[in-house]
């Protein structure tokens, strides 16, 4: 006989969300952040070139560096060693710096060492590291690998050349790679082989993320596709809202969505925030329009994430009820 723990209150119990403003001193719309934990951050600006950490929880931020190009993506391995990467792409070709740069800091973002890793007109979007040693960046048409901590990088490729915008890993050795017109590569050997993955949608493909080691959810462009077989295969969920820039499970059945929610209308109408929540596994969402924070954010915590907006730090907490 199996026995559980739970009660039958308990084993019904589902997520919700919820969130507060905290109001900060950082002004200025950002393009990526790093959470550490539920007091350290990072963050980088999207119309300059400076990065800034909070050490309470984002109520104030210190400019910490000024890097040399544009940075899309943070990941710190603990509190003291991190990341960040970015670039210059075809489009800014008339810029001074061509190419992708990685800038790595062991002392909590105090000094920043950089490294440039191409030296075509690229960007990088995502980072990933498996353990201090071993780590991904990828970006637009350029991803490489590193086995010595940041040291040196090697190139690799897929069978794809356009822009990836998210790398991850569920273990040591199985990792996923996506992009755009919905392209899904899997990694069986940390890396060394890239196979595509079956995917029923070719929308452009903003974010991932994997519940365990079998059920992960990728959204972007079109709707929320989904994987139950560890990655192999991803079906279309057809009640999923479309237009989406990130994506949040804490558990197979409860997580969020952020991104577009309904266009205002007129000749100067804009795009609202919105943020979607599903307790189903994606079977059906409910929207929470008009929310005042962007899509770009960082769960340190599986139950709790952080959103950056100019002069305020949201919140984001999930509790069962």
């Amino acid at each position: 006989m199996l026995l559980s723990c739970k009660t039958d209150d308990e084993s019904t119990q589902v997520y919700n969300y919820s969130y507060s403003k905290i109001i900060s001193n950082l002004d200025q719309r950002i393009s990526c952040v790093c959470f550490v934990n539920e007091q350290v951050g990072f963050t980088a600006t999207a119309n300059s070139q400076s990065m800034y950490k909070t050490i309470d929880g984002g109520k104030s931020w210190l400019l910490v560096n000024v890097n040399e190009c544009p940075i899309n993506t943070i990941f710190f391995i603990n509190e003291n060693v991190g990341f960040a990467a970015g670039g210059v792409s075809g489009s800014n070709i008339g810029s001074a710096f061509p190419g992708s740069m990685i800038y790595k800091t062991t002392d909590g973002g105090e000094s920043w060492q950089k490294q440039r890793i191409s030296t075509n007109y690229s960007e990088q979007f995502s980072l990933y590291f498996v353990n201090d040693s071993v780590g991904f960046t990828v970006g637009l048409g350029y991803q490489a690998k590193t086995t010595n901590g940041g040291k040196s990088w090697i190139p690799f490729e897929f069978n794809y050349s356009g822009q990836m915008t998210k790398i991850l890993f569920t273990d040591s050795n199985t990792g996923f790679a996506v992009g755009l017109f919905g392209n899904i590569f899997k990694s069986t050997d940390q890396g060394s082989i890239w196979n595509k993955m079956e995917n029923k949608s070719i929308g452009h493909i903003y974010d991932l993320c994997f519940a365990n080691k079998k059920i992960g959810y990728a959204c972007g462009q079109g709707e929320i596709v989904k994987t139950i077989d560890g990655g192999n295969t991803w079906t279309t969920l057809t009640n999923s809202p479309s237009e989406m820039y990130f994506i949040h499970f804490v558990d197979e059945n409860s997580g969020i969505a952020i991104g577009r929610g309904h266009y205002t209308g007129g000749d100067f109408g804009i795009w609202t925030n919105a943020i979607y929540k599903t307790t189903d596994g994606g079977e059906t969402w409910q929207m929470e329009d008009n929310v005042d924070f962007g899509a770009v954010a960082s769960f340190p915590t599986l139950e709790i994430g952080y959103s950056i907006v100019p002069n305020s730090t949201v919140k984001i907490e999930f509790k069962k009820y």
